[in-house]
C-alpha cells in the first residue's frame, strides 16, 4: 500500500524513506495523528486495504462515544429521555384480512416475541439498551436466536454497538456484519442473516455517524467548564482577593514568609480552619480583585445551552428536558407533538426494521405486520377520556360495576347493567352532557 508517491526503500535493513529522505512512518505520524484521519484519507482516495475487515474510519465514532453516557450529563439526560419514551411503547401484531379489515393477533410467536424479547430481563429494559445504542452510535443490532424457555420459542439478543460494525459494498449498501467477541476471533456474517439491525447515514460505508462526532466541540467545551469549576472549588478560591504587604514593612525572612503561608493555608481549601478569619501581620490588607466567578461566567446558562444544543441535535423540544423554561400550555403542546413530529420518525424507522426483517423470519409469506400502539402514549387523563368517549358514543359507556372496579370497590349485585338517562334516546340528544331543549316531548324523540 503506497501512502505517498515516489517513495523509495533502502537496499539494506532500515526504515522506509521517501523522496525527501524522511522516514515514511515519521511522516505518517505527522500527517495522520489518529486512525480516523488515516482511514478517511484512504477511503477518500479510493485506496483499498489489504485486509478489507473494518475501515479504520469506522473506529472513530466508537472511540468518541465510548464514555459519553457516563461523563456527559446533557447527553445522558436527552438520550435517556428519548429511550424511556420509546421503550415503553407497546407493539401490536395485526393480520391484514382485506383492505378494510384488520384483526389483531396475540397468540402468534411474532407477537409473543415482541412482548417478551429476552428471558431474565423486562421487555422495556431490553429495548432501552438497544435504543441507547441507536441514539449514541447511530446503529443497533439484535440477533434472533431460538430459545425453548420463552413462549415464542425465540429471543432477541442485543449486540452492543461497540462489538459490531456494518460492512458495506462499493455502493455503501450493507453487505455483512462484523461481530467482535471477547472469547474468540471476530466473525464476519454475510447478509441476509437472522439479525435485526439499522444504521444511519455515513459519508463512507454503512456504519452510521455517531451524533457524538457532531457534538464533540460542544461537549468538550462543557467538559472544560466543569473542570474549571472543580479546580476553583478544589483550590479554595472562595473570594477573589490578594494580600498586600506594605513596602516599608520590616524585612521578611524566608522562614517567616513560609510560616505565614503555612498558617494562611489553614484558612482556605479543606483545611482545619477553613472559613475562619486569618490574622494578618505587618499592616497587611486583604484586597479584592476583579476576577472571573461562576456567576459572571454564566455557568447555569452555559449548562442550559448545552442541554438545548443536545436536545436540538436529537430533534426534541428543549422545554421537555428542562433546558428552557416553559409554561403549562406550551409544555402540553410539546407533549402532544412529542409522539408525532419528534419521536414519530424514530418509531417509523424502528417499525420498518421489524416489518422488513423480523416478520419474514417468524411469519414468512403471511399477511402479518407490526405496528406501534402510539395511542397508548397519546391518551389524556381519565376525565379527558371520559368526556371524549361519552361525547363520541352519545350515551354512558361504562357499567356501574366497571366504575366500582376502577375505584377498587367490591362488586355489588345489580350493577352489571348499563344505566341510560331518560333524556338520552337514539335520535334525540347528541350527548348526555347536552341540555334538553324546552320543546322536547316528555316521551323522548326529536323536538316538535
Amino acid at each position: 500500500m503506497r501512502w505517498w508517491p515516489r517513495r523509495r526503500k533502502t537496499t539494506g535493513p532500515g526504515p522506509v524513506i521517501d523522496q525527501d529522505g524522511v522516514p515514511v512512518l515519521a511522516k505518517a505520524a505527522e500527517q495522520f495523528p489518529d486512525l480516523s484521519s488515516l482511514g478517511s484519507y484512504l477511503a477518500s482516495n479510493g485506496i483499498r486495504v489489504v485486509d478489507p475487515g473494518v475501515p479504520l474510519a469506522n473506529y472513530a465514532d466508537t472511540a468518541a462515544a465510548a464514555r459519553v453516557w457516563e461523563t456527559q450529563p446533557s447527553v445522558r439526560k436527552v438520550v435517556d429521555y428519548i429511550a424511556r419514551q420509546l421503550c415503553t411503547i407497546p407493539w401490536h401484531v395485526y393480520e391484514r384480512v382485506s383492505d378494510t379489515d384488520r384483526q389483531r393477533v396475540t397468540d402468534h410467536p411474532l407477537a409473543q416475541l415482541l412482548g417478551e424479547p429476552g428471558p431474565r430481563r423486562s421487555p422495556s429494559r431490553v429495548w432501552h439498551a438497544t435504543l441507547v445504542d441507536w441514539l449514541i452510535y447511530d446503529r443497533w443490532c439484535m440477533q434472533v436466536l431460538p430459545n425453548a424457555d420463552t413462549a415464542s420459542g425465540f429471543e432477541l439478543r442485543r449486540k452492543p454497538a461497540r462489538r459490531f460494525h456494518v460492512l458495506a459494498d462499493d455502493d455503501d449498501q450493507a453487505a455483512a456484519l462484523y461481530l467482535i467477541s471477547s472469547r474468540g476471533p471476530a466473525v464476519t456474517v454475510p447478509l441476509p442473516a437472522p439479525y435485526l439491525f439499522d444504521h444511519g447515514y455515513a459519508t463512507v460505508g454503512a456504519n452510521g455517524t455517531s451524533p457524538m462526532e457532531t457534538l464533540r466541540q460542544i461537549l468538550a467545551e462543557q467538559a472544560e467548564a466543569v473542570e474549571w469549576r472543580r479546580q476553583v472549588w478544589k483550590n479554595g478560591a472562595r473570594v477573589p482577593a490578594v494580600i498586600e504587604r506594605p513596602a516599608d514593612a520590616p524585612g521578611w525572612s524566608a522562614t517567616a514568609k513560609a510560616r505565614f503561608i503555612e498558617a494562611f493555608n489553614a484558612f482556605i481549601g479543606r483545611a482545619g480552619q477553613a472559613g475562619g478569619t486569618p490574622i494578618l501581620e505587618d499592616g497587611m490588607k486583604l484586597v479584592t480583585v476583579k476576577a472571573f466567578s461562576p456567576g459572571e461566567t454564566q455557568d447555569i446558562e452555559g449548562r442550559r445551552l448545552t442541554d438545548a444544543e443536545v436536545a436540538s441535535a436529537y430533534h426534541i423540544a428543549p422545554e421537555l428536558v428542562g433546558a428552557r423554561e416553559g409554561t403549562f400550555s406550551n409544555i402540553d403542546a410539546f407533549r402532544q407533538m412529542l409522539y408525532t413530529h419528534n419521536l414519530g420518525p424514530y418509531v417509523t424507522q424502528w417499525q420498518d426494521v421489524l416489518n422488513a426483517m423480523l416478520v419474514p423470519l417468524l411469519a414468512p409469506r403471511s399477511n402479518l405486520y407490526v405496528e406501534a400502539n402510539m395511542e397508548a402514549k397519546l391518551r389524556g387523563s381519565f376525565t379527558e377520556q371520559a368526556a371524549l368517549l361519552q361525547t363520541a358514543v352519545g350515551a354512558p359507556y361504562m357499567l356501574r360495576s366497571e366504575a366500582r372496579a376502577v375505584q377498587n370497590l367490591p362488586h355489588v349485585e345489580g350493577t352489571d347493567e348499563l344505566v341510560t338517562p331518560l333524556n338520552v334516546v337514539v335520535g334525540g340528544l347528541a350527548s348526555p352532557r347536552d341540555t334538553a331543549p324546552e320543546n322536547l316531548p316528555k316521551g323522548g324523540g326529536r323536538p316538535a
